[in-house]
């Protein structure tokens, strides 16, 4: 009888509590890169490619819920329980700015042309900071129904999305009036929204489907079942013809765009898969999860081996292996105590 193929990812260590938010950055001359943030308070910069470490922020004092990185991947974003907002120089670990809020940050993106960054939480305060002028006071809308769990731009920075903790809906703003132009009805809370690289689509996550909306009419274009909770969802970037799906059965779901036929599932974490992307160029996508570990799998032809090939021990003891990102590597582990000074 012939051995079933299976895929074997690429696993990164390093994280000592449950992964919940992953982002790549665009390709840059330096390749690309994978951020990611975890509850143990210590989001982790890595190469996209390989998932070979490079460093780690260290300075929240509480589980980092989100992170983002900007358009040329020179500065990072995270937001976090301990009521902060921080922007990071990604080259060398740095802290640039840290944002005070009065309660835990859930949410974080720069906007397109990298000049603001948005922040939502559990204020239900949808706040913009001037990075041109960060001592300057935020802007705020004020008006979000309910707790913010995710935060998006889009139109060129002119439009806000934000979904909400306990209530379905994604809710999109105009920036310029601080209003609601367009509700995007679920039935379930929206833990996932993601806008495509091409501008065209939404993918949302809510209970158990997966949505895909028109990113300028705003209309439903598809809609599938899933065959469990989800929390997270992401379209393959280059052709649009795939999508990527994670959630409680701990197993990575990759489906056809155009049929919702299921071509692979992915077996390997030991808990719910929080959170999964695509990388830029839809050669890959990263999947984290409960079990405290990313997983980087590839689109290409899968292997015979069941066992997962380990890559990426802990911080500190890891050698980046990718010549590209070298370069990244001095000065960039800063300590608590040097961040204190």
């Amino acid at each position: 009888m012939e051995k079933k193929k299976v895929a074997v990812p690429l696993v990164c260590h390093g994280h000592s509590r449950p992964v919940v938010d992953l982002f790549y950055s665009p390709v840059t001359p330096d390749g690309f890169f994978l951020f990611s943030a975890s509850k143990d308070a210590n989001p982790m910069l890595r190469n996209g490619e390989t998932g070979d470490w490079i460093g780690t922020f260290e300075g929240h004092k509480g589980a980092v819920w989100s992170c983002c990185l900007d358009t040329n991947a020179l500065r990072a974003a995270t937001g976090s329980a301990d009521f902060s907002a921080k922007v990071w120089d990604a080259l060398t670990g740095n802290e640039l700015h840290s944002f005070e809020h009065k309660h835990i940050v859930r949410a974080c993106a720069f906007s397109e042309d990298m000049h603001l960054l948005l922040t939502g939480g559990m204020e239900k305060i949808l706040r913009t900071f001037d990075l041109n002028r960060p001592d300057a006071l935020p802007r705020e809308i004020d008006k979000s129904p309910g707790s913010i769990r995710t935060v998006d731009w889009l139109h060129s920075d002119q439009t806000i999305l934000s979904s909400c903790t306990d209530m379905g809906g994604v809710r999109l703003w105009d920036i310029r009036s601080g209003k609601i132009v367009q509700t995007l009805e679920t039935k379930s809370p929206v833990t996932s929204a993601e806008v495509s690289q091409d501008g065209r689509y939404i993918t949302t996550a809510d209970g158990s489907t997966v949505k895909f909306w028109d990113a300028n009419h705003f209309g439903l274009v598809k809609n599938y079942d899933m065959p469990c909770t989800v929390e997270s969802a992401s379209l393959e970037p280059k052709y649009g013809n795939k999508f990527v799906v994670g959630g409680e059965d701990m197993w990575i779901h990759v489906f056809d765009f155009h049929t919702g036929e299921e071509i692979v599932c992915n077996k390997g974490h030991h808990g719910p898969v929080h959170c999964v992307r695509f990388s830029p160029g839809g050669e890959s996508y990263a999947s984290g999860s409960e079990d405290g570990t990313i997983r980087i799998w590839q689109m290409g032809p899968v292997a015979d081996d069941n066992d997962s090939y380990s890559t990426n021990t802990p911080p500190g003891k890891q050698k980046v292996g990718a010549d590209e990102v070298a370069y990244k590597i001095e000065s960039f582990h800063i300590t608590k105590d040097e961040l204190r000074e």
